[in-house]
């Protein structure tokens, strides 16, 4: 009799561990997921973010130059600090879009803001020159410049 209950004990002993197994699977494959969905709405709310900030230029479109063309800042007062603010958004939602590429493993592979990053930093004097008066405020962006030297001409 001893047999028996040793016999189906081990058996609940292989269920056990067999169903353990299971979930142990089932939850790194509901994590994986998970990190993927979160990493997918981070890079939509990145993207929300940069086509509120497009809807600025669209409305004023001399301010295409200023921001994408590489143009340098406005002289005139009231230019100047609509530029400089649009750049510091900017600056915001390239510094947000590092960040979320670089701590979510869901969308680590992602290379659009590196690129993005590095576009803005050739053709957006503004941003270039904020991110410089303030590193501290756009930590990733200075860093990631900073390891992203540019090319010598």
């Amino acid at each position: 009799m001893g047999e028996i209950f040793g016999v189906i004990a081990s058996i609940g002993v292989v269920a056990s561990l067999l169903v353990a197994s299971w979930q142990t699977r089932e939850l790194t494959r509901q994590t994986s997921l998970n990190n993927v969905m979160a990493g997918v709405s981070a890079m939509y709310n990145g993207m929300e973010r940069l086509h509120h900030i497009d809807s600025f230029i669209a409305a004023e479109p001399w301010l295409y130059s200023h921001i994408y063309g590489g143009a340098s800042l406005p002289e005139d007062e009231d230019e100047r600090a609509r530029v400089l603010a649009i750049a510091g958004m900017l600056a915001d939602v390239a510094d947000y879009g590092l960040v979320i590429t670089e701590l979510n493993p869901g969308v680590q592979f992602y290379v659009g803001w590196r690129d993005f990053a590095l576009s803005l930093r050739r053709t957006c004097p503004a941003m270039v020159q904020l991110v410089g008066e303030h590193s501290a405020w756009w930590s990733a962006l200075t860093k990631y410049w900073a390891e992203h030297p540019e090319p010598s001409a």
